[in-house]
Order: C-alpha cells, then sequence, then structure tokens
C-alpha cells in the first residue's frame, strides 16, 4: 500500500432530538476548547502491518515526533529540533501509512452542528467511569473526514460512538469507521479510536487526546495498524522554525532508523518472555486509560550464556483500557500495556502481549480460551488470567471485592518486538 494519509478532521452535530446532557456537554467542550492554548506535544507512533487478520502484527517502525497545534492549523517536526513543516506528514515522512488529525481537529470541531444525526444510548460504563453514551452517523456529502491513499484523496461517510463523563462532563473516548468508502481509494475498511483525558499544561489541567488507534485494511486484505501517544505537552512558542522544504524533511533520518547492532538486539529479544512484578498496587476503581505504572524484571532474562536483560531492571507500561461492571459484583477488565525497559541510560521500547499472570485471589477464572493464538492453561498455581488475548496487550478480569492489584503482582509477557533507543 502507498502510504495514504488518513485526514481525520471529522465533523461533529448535535442533532435537535438528541437526549441526555447535550446542552451542558456543548457549553463546557466550547469552554475547553476557548481556553486551550496553542501547544506542542511529543507523539509517538507505532506502525504495523499484515498480510491478512489470521496473522499477527508486524512491527514496520517508531516515528518521534512532535506536533504543534496552533488555532486550527496541526503542524509536524522531528522530535526536538524545534522546527515544524508545513507539508503534510506523509510527504514528510515519506513512506509508509500515517494518520493525521486527531490532536487538534477532532477536539476543535466537535461542536459544530451542521451535519450529523445522533442517538443517545443512555447511561453506561466506559472506561471505569458512569459515562453517556451517543451513536452518530454523517453521510458522505456533508463531511469532511477525508482519506487519502497514494495521491487519491476523498470525502467518505462515518458513523461511531462517543462516551461523555456524566460528572465532568469531559469526552472520554471516540470511536469512528468510515463507510460508502469510493472505489477508487482501493479501501475497505478504516477505524479510529481516540482517548481522551485531562493533561497538566502549566501547572493547569485541559481535555487532549491522548492516545489513539488508526487501522486501515486494503481492498487485496493488507491491513496497516498506526498506535500514537502524546505526551510532554507545552505551551507553543514563537521560536520554532517553520520550514516548506519537503525534500529536506524527506531526508531527515527516519525516527526508526537502528544500527546493526541495535537491530541485532531487537531480534534477539523478539519471542522471548519476560516477567514483570508491579512496583506499586493498581487500584481499577480509580485507574484511567493514559495512567502509567512500574514494574521490575523478576527474572533476568538470558538468551543462550548471555544475561539480555538483568532482574529487577525497570518496566514501564500504561493502562491501556478500563471497564467496570457491576454484574453479578463489581468487577474490572483491566487493560495493560507494556512500553519499555530502562537499561542504565538508555531504554528497550517493547511491544509486548501477556501470556499468564497470577496467581492472585483477585483473578477471575476464565473458563475457555478466547484467542487461539495463546493458550491460557489453568492450575494450581495459575488462578486465571486473561479474560481476552489482544497482540501488545494484555487484559485482565478482576474483582472489585478483592481491593487493588497488589504489589509484587507478576505478569508473563511475550515480546513482539524491541526497538532500543
Amino acid at each position: 500500500m502507498v502510504g495514504g494519509a488518513l485526514g481525520t478532521a471529522i465533523l461533529f452535530v448535535l442533532a435537535q432530538d438528541a437526549k441526555g446532557p447535550f446542552d451542558d456537554f456543548v457549553t463546557h467542550m466550547s469552554q475547553e476548547q476557548q481556553r486551550l492554548p496553542d501547544l506542542v506535544c511529543a507523539q509517538t507512533m507505532e506502525r504495523f502491518n499484515r498480510l491478512s487478520n489470521t496473522q499477527a502484527w508486524n512491527k514496520v517502525d517508531v516515528l518521534n515526533l512532535d506536533v504543534a497545534v496552533v488555532g486550527d492549523q496541526e503542524m509536524y517536526g522531528r522530535a526536538g529540533a524545534r522546527q515544524f513543516y508545513r507539508q503534510p506528514l506523509d510527504q514528510i515522512v515519506g513512506r509508509g501509512f500515517v494518520s493525521t488529525g486527531r490532536f487538534g481537529l477532532f477536539f476543535r470541531q466537535i461542536l459544530d452542528r451542521s451535519a450529523a444525526q445522533y442517538r443517545y444510548q443512555g447511561l453506561k460504563e466506559r472506561d471505569g467511569k458512569p459515562a453517556h453514551e451517543y451513536d452518530f452517523d454523517v453521510g458522505p456529502e456533508k463531511s469532511n473526514y477525508r482519506l487519502r491513499s497514494g495521491s487519491v484523496e476523498a470525502p467518505v461517510g462515518y458513523q461511531g460512538t462517543f462516551w461523555v463523563d456524566s460528572t465532568s462532563l469531559d469526552l472520554l473516548r471516540l470511536e469512528v469507521q468510515a463507510f460508502d468508502i469510493p472505489e477508487k481509494l482501493g479501501l475497505q475498511e478504516a477505524k479510529t479510536t481516540v482517548v481522551y483525558s485531562q493533561v497538566s499544561l502549566d501547572d493547569v489541567r485541559f481535555l487532549l487526546p491522548v492516545s489513539s488507534t488508526v487501522t486501515i485494511i486494503t481492498t487485496d486484505g493488507l491491513e496497516s495498524l498506526n498506535r500514537m501517544k502524546v505526551t510532554s505537552c507545552r505551551r507553543y512558542r514563537a521560536e520554532a522554525t517553520m520550514k516548506d522544504d519537503v525534500a529536506e524533511a524527506a531526508a531527515q533520518t527516519p525516527p526508526a532508523a537502528t544500527s546493526r547492532s541495535e537491530a541485532a538486539e531487537q531480534d534477539s529479544l523478539q519471542g522471548q518472555v519476560i516477567e514483570v512484578a508491579l512496583d506499586e498496587p493498581l487500584e481499577p476503581g480509580s485507574a484511567r486509560p493514559g495512567q502509567p505504572f512500574s514494574g521490575t524484571l523478576a527474572r533476568e532474562l538470558r538468551i543462550g550464556e548471555r544475561i539480555a536483560v538483568p532482574r529487577g531492571a525497570a518496566v514501564r507500561g500504561e493502562v491501556a483500557e478500563i471497564e467496570a461492571r457491576s454484574q453479578p459484583f463489581v468487577s474490572y477488565m483491566i487493560g495493560l500495556q507494556l512500553n519499555g525497559i530502562d537499561l542504565g541510560g538508555r531504554t528497550l521500547l517493547l511491544t509486548a502481549t501477556m501470556e499468564s499472570a497470577g496467581p492472585a485471589a483477585g483473578l477471575i477464572r476464565q473458563s475457555k480460551r478466547i484467542e487461539p493464538t495463546f493458550q491460557a492453561r489453568s492450575g494450581p498455581k495459575m488462578n486465571v488470567l486473561v479474560k481476552k488475548v489482544q497482540q501488545g496487550a494484555g487484559f485482565l478480569e478482576w474483582d472489585g471485592r478483592r481491593g487493588p492489584v497488589p504489589r509484587g503482582f507478576k505478569m508473563k509477557w511475550r515480546v513482539l518486538s524491541a526497538d532500543p533507543r
């Protein structure tokens, strides 16, 4: 697939017959929009692909970028370079599938009221919080959601769901799927998920998108997945340099480039299993998507006679998803994701899938295997473990009556890829 930019400047509209706290939500989001300053944030974009949905995701590379949102304009530059380019991101990167638009334009356009139909689905739960759920549809004739494949670009209709925190009225999560994609694009599916959270900026908190996932499937079955995280936000300063030269941008060293020794290390860790113990208790009742957690390697990782990663190495991760359930008792679906291992001044960026966890009294026994890739085996030393399996993540179903996931709780993860930094 030729690298296509997904221009996801999605237009949201509030229908006249929508129910729930729409008016209060609009007022709150308008206030959030008005007080949001121009800003710059670091963005990590992990890119994956696979030939069909029967295969595991293959990690292509990692792009480390700075993204500046100034007014309604979104600009990209190399991480730490203090230079931003006016050209589209796909021209700057030069290869591979890229996706843009979620950072500023989702947030700034959600209050437009001219084209969508909404259906209020009631007060439910999302990411561990009571949340108002809304479905929506926007037809292609009124849509400003644009897909591009190579040099071909076209507007498409879209539909999806978003959730509004019942207490704060913050936007929590947005899920979008394109429909009626023109045949000339060569795409059969495009899905986007964006997670929002309050972020501290100069000791003031603002509602921002903190992570997103975009999946594209071509008509010949090739799948591309981009997983993005936004961190280290700061106010935009005018001393940053603007660049217009696409050739200069494309000539920069690709953010994911690695040396031969680093590539060898990456290859040697692929497929290895690491055991991680939590450093601190994890309270599912208050956990939020994007919340970091830390752990340590419970046992050294040996490859042959060599100690590849020593015992006690610091492991970093984050809560990817949290879902509370009240029946038949309070329980939580906790989605976790490993990000990296710190190795004395350098970091191994990780993509790993949880294979097992525990034992612990709060783990709820799983009676059947959900995902055939990894088979959970129950026994006297493992009280169930994973409610569902997803490549690059791990899911625990936790009994809320048992308190937090305890310090020292152990999980085994299989490394899919390791990117030395």
